[in-house]
């Protein structure tokens, strides 16, 4: 049996730190003055996720969650573990105070929700769709509707869900069918809703569900689209609570995350499910994203716990596995062989650049809407920017590291009794819900970086290459130098881009490894930052930590001048005017 999920405090704390001076988050008195509460938060997150989430990860895997009777049933220990939760206040922790919450920024709460998922991604995925739904219903619902649903959600009495794909509508939101017809001051829906993730569960008896849908009239495509707020209860005669009409048609077995219950619901089946229109009709999904920006920083985060996870395990495994023997002829453990350390040490890299990148866009999403930062506008469209790249190139990275803790384990991690196993297909999903990593790829290319011509693109290169100026000198060597070439070949691509303007289907091709590019700069970046964060503090840190942040740039030095999908990108957009092979055939 593996040993319990282990919050990673070191690289946390350095990743918190270098994100909060970097952003310049800890300039800014009404965020910094709450890093007091920085210790007991993670120790006491820490705690939670290891004695309490970490324990039911195997038994939710093996179980899974089922439906009975129209009723879904999570795996055993779920529901008390829930309310624990809940009675620790962790549902509150970032939720603002003026509505019961607790107020703390979200860079402090990053830490959390990787630790959360680190544990038991499945778990995870409940209070997180909290998170957004909450913003969602502050930002966009009429008063009356704030103040009946948002104290549940702050206290966890209810959870929320996003209730987009339909059986012939996946990505492609133009093809929504389920619609709302009015009903004196509210409305009623009738439709179905498929990959809901957590759509009915037993861990609390109300659910928030963030639907979209057409009223009559609307226009076609995703501007006819409105957001409804539809309860899993509703005030039935007499004032009491009763089920709204929304039938649980069935739970999807899936590859991992199999106790998160994925439902597919129907909408208004008997008369019609009753809800209420959220912001302004037409506008829907206009709303809808304040949930999914969230929930794609929170992909990014959760992934980088899986990650942690792939680490510990392979980490833990190495040294106990015993095969071959040394020069002296004594037995000795897998750790000890040059390519075990190769992967380890790719693993480590990779995950602490995947953590302090999410952490770092935490940041900028405090100075976005903290009303006494200086340039909230400018941290609007850093976050803007890095939100796609957090979203799919964490996820992706997860993928990978999952992947090589297999490859660490051998054949015993191809076995579903090692929980090697079920990380790895626990970390698929990331890269494909809350919109696939293509879309994100063409979302950061098209729409982040060639409609504003580059110019937020261009503020955070400055970034990175003023960083690079900054560490020459310390130890990170030749990092200082291959981040600035990388920095101007990203940048001489993107000009080409733009004087092109390249067709749709010619941006496809490259969208993917252009994000990929950005990336592995951004991880880079991010090494170089905690490299300087050691530097300047070198009394403030563990030995063993600044040993693993300098073999940790190295290997970040190493992967930024060789990523293999360099060759893509220019191949592709080097040549105004040209027409590449991949645009020919599409």
């Amino acid at each position: 049996m593996s040993a319990p999920y282990q919050a990673p405090l070191p690289f946390m704390r350095l990743a918190l730190e270098q994100a909060a001076r970097s952003s310049g988050w800890s300039d800014v008195g009404a965020l910094a003055g709450s890093l007091e509460l920085l210790e007991p938060v993670l120790e006491g997150a820490a705690r939670l996720a290891r004695e309490v989430l970490s324990p039911l990860n195997g038994v939710g895997d093996a179980q899974g969650s089922r439906l009975e009777a129209g009723t879904v049933r999570t795996p055993p220990g779920f529901p008390q573990a829930y309310r624990h939760f809940r009675e620790g206040g962790w549902t509150a922790l970032a939720a603002p105070e003026d509505v019961g919450g607790q107020g703390l920024p979200l860079l402090i709460g990053a830490a959390a929700t990787e630790m959360w998922a680190g544990a038991n991604l499945a778990f995870a995925m409940c209070p997180e769709s909290a998170v957004g739904a909450i913003e969602a219903l502050r930002r966009h619902a009429a008063p009356a509707l704030r103040e009946r649903y948002l104290p549940g959600l702050v206290s966890g009495e209810s959870t929320a869900t996003m209730c987009l794909t339909e059986p012939q509508a996946g990505s492609d939101l133009s093809d929504t069918r389920t619609r709302a017809e009015p009903d004196a001051e509210a409305w009623r829906l009738y439709g179905r809703k498929i990959y809901i993730s957590w759509g009915a569960h037993d861990l609390t008896e109300d659910i928030v569900h963030l639907v979209l849908a057409r009223t009559p009239g609307a226009p076609a495509g995703t501007r006819g689209l409105s957001l409804f707020l539809v309860p899993r209860r509703v005030a039935g005669a007499g004032g009491a609570a009763v089920l709204n009409d929304i039938q649980v048609v069935s739970i999807e077995h899936k590859m991992g995350i199999r106790a998160s219950p994925t439902c597919v619901l129907a909408f208004g089946d008997r008369d019609g499910a009753r809800g209420w229109l959220v912001g302004e009709r037409n506008d829907g999904l206009g709303c809808m994203f304040t949930v999914m920006n969230h929930m794609r920083l929170g992909v990014g985060l959760h992934s980088t716990g899986v990650a942690e996870r792939a680490l510990q395990l392979a980490h833990a495994h190495a040294r106990e596995r015993i095969q071959g023997r040394g020069r002296d002829g004594s037995p000795q453990p897998i750790i000890a062989h040059a390519d075990v350390r190769r992967m380890l040490l790719g693993m480590r890299s990779l995950t602490h650049a995947s953590r302090a990148l999410a952490y770092h866009a935490a940041a900028q999403l405090d100075l976005a809407h903290c009303q006494a930062a200086p340039d909230r506008e400018r941290s609007a469209q850093r976050l803007a920017l890095l939100t796609p790249l957090v979203k799919a190139w964490c996820s992706e990275v997860a993928v990978e590291v999952a992947s090589l803790g297999v490859q660490v384990h051998g054949g015993l991690g191809f076995m579903e009794e090692c929980e090697a196993s079920q990380v790895y297909r626990d970390a698929r999903i990331g890269p494909i819900f809350e919109g696939t990593n293509y879309i994100q790829a063409q979302d950061l290319l098209a729409r982040k970086v060639l409609r504003d011509e580059g110019a937020a693109l261009e503020a955070l290169l400055a970034d990175i290459e003023r960083a690079a100026r900054s560490a020459a000198g310390t130890p990170a060597g030749t990092l200082c130098t291959e981040l600035p070439r990388e920095c101007e070949r990203l940048r001489r691509a993107t000009r080409a881009l733009i004087a092109a303007r390249p067709a749709p289907a010619r941006l496809g091709a490259i969208a993917h490894p252009y994000l990929h590019w950005l990336g592995i700069i951004t991880g880079g970046w991010q090494w170089l930052l905690s490299l300087e964060e050691i530097s300047v503090q070198p009394d403030a840190w563990p030995e063993s930590l600044a040993r693993a942040v300098r073999d940790g740039a190295r290997f970040c030095r190493a992967r930024t001048a060789s990523a293999p999908w360099w060759n893509t990108a220019p191949r592709v957009c080097w040549r105004p005017g040209s027409r590449s092979p991949e645009a020919r055939q599409a």
